[in-house]
């Protein structure tokens, strides 16, 4: 009867140990497909009872192989959510990064219409500078040569009104 009591009360620890593993799995599994970083309370919880089954296997009357077994099953659960949330983690930087590479593509676009509008904006001057400069170099022929013209025409005529002058002095001077 000793031996049936003893071995009722370490089904039933057992028993309580492995409800316990397979709530904790449960909640893992849903933990799991909601994704990790969803809810830190719940991983924390999670851990929390991993650590609380790993403690209690040392106080359960089972053979060293079922002991080490069940602690195999708390510590592949264990490294699964660590491996679940470190990849959650890398899904988070990796959708952060595809932000960053989106708002950068942005960017780069407005530099390059912005650019684009700069390279426009001085074709246009260098077209008005060529106009202008091209107005200008007929505009100072056209003064040099009226500069030409008009001063060898005024001293043809200056020269022409002095020797008047200079004929109409000596007869002048002549008649007197």
């Amino acid at each position: 009867t000793t031996t049936t009591t003893t071995t009722t009360t370490t089904m039933s620890v057992a028993s309580g140990w492995d409800n316990e593993y397979a709530r904790l799995a449960r909640a893992a599994s849903q933990m799991r497909t909601r994704g990790f970083s969803s809810d830190v309370q719940s991983k924390q919880a999670l851990q929390a009872g991993l650590a609380r089954l790993d403690s209690q296997l040392d106080q359960l009357p089972l053979t060293g192989n079922e002991v080490d077994r069940r602690r195999r099953l708390v510590q592949h659960l264990q490294s699964s959510s660590s491996v679940q949330s470190a990849m959650q983690q890398q899904d988070d930087m990796i959708d952060e990064l595809a932000v960053g590479v989106g708002r950068l593509k942005n960017q780069t676009q407005l530099i390059g219409d912005e650019a684009n509008m700069h390279v426009n904006l001085l074709n246009d001057m260098e077209d008005h500078i060529d106009v202008a400069q091209e107005g200008l170099d007929m505009e100072t022929r056209r003064a040099a040569q009226l500069k030409e013209n008009s001063s060898l025409w005024k001293l043809y005529m200056i020269i022409a009104g002095l020797g008047m002058l200079f004929i109409l002095l000596i007869l002048t001077g002549l008649s007197k």
